[in-house]
């Protein structure tokens, strides 16, 4: 099979899509907590509970990104999510974002383009 300029193009727009942080470039399922506190430091927040038996722990981390985009500055502020069983990483990923544009008009006034909580 021949890959396509086109196809190529289609493929790199839609991976661009997803939305990595420092957070989640560190982090591997099966770590420890140990392992998570050492690669990517303490957590915003933590939550826990008890699921028949067995505790499911949920760690936030914060982090904002910038990137421009033409003639503005766009901020995102993410928050990851690493849910814990058992002591161990079960999940991690971008639980929540918040996409803020800066008004090139104003520049000291943000303007919340899309909220996402």
């Amino acid at each position: 099979m021949k890959a396509t300029p086109l196809a190529f193009a289609a493929i790199i727009a839609l991976s661009a899509c997803q939305t990595t942080t420092q957070t989640t470039t560190h982090l591997a399922v099966g770590m420890t907590r140990a392992e998570v506190l050492r690669s990517v430091g303490a957590p915003f927040s933590k939550s826990a509970e008890e699921r028949d038996g067995v505790t499911i722990e949920k760690w936030i981390y914060k982090e904002t990104t910038w990137d421009q985009g033409g003639w503005s500055w766009n901020r995102t502020v993410s928050d990851s999510a690493v849910i814990f069983k058992n002591g161990r990483v079960v999940s991690y990923g971008v639980e929540n974002e918040r996409h803020l544009r800066q008004n090139p008009a104003a520049p000291s006034v943000n303007v919340n383009v899309s909220h996402d909580e």
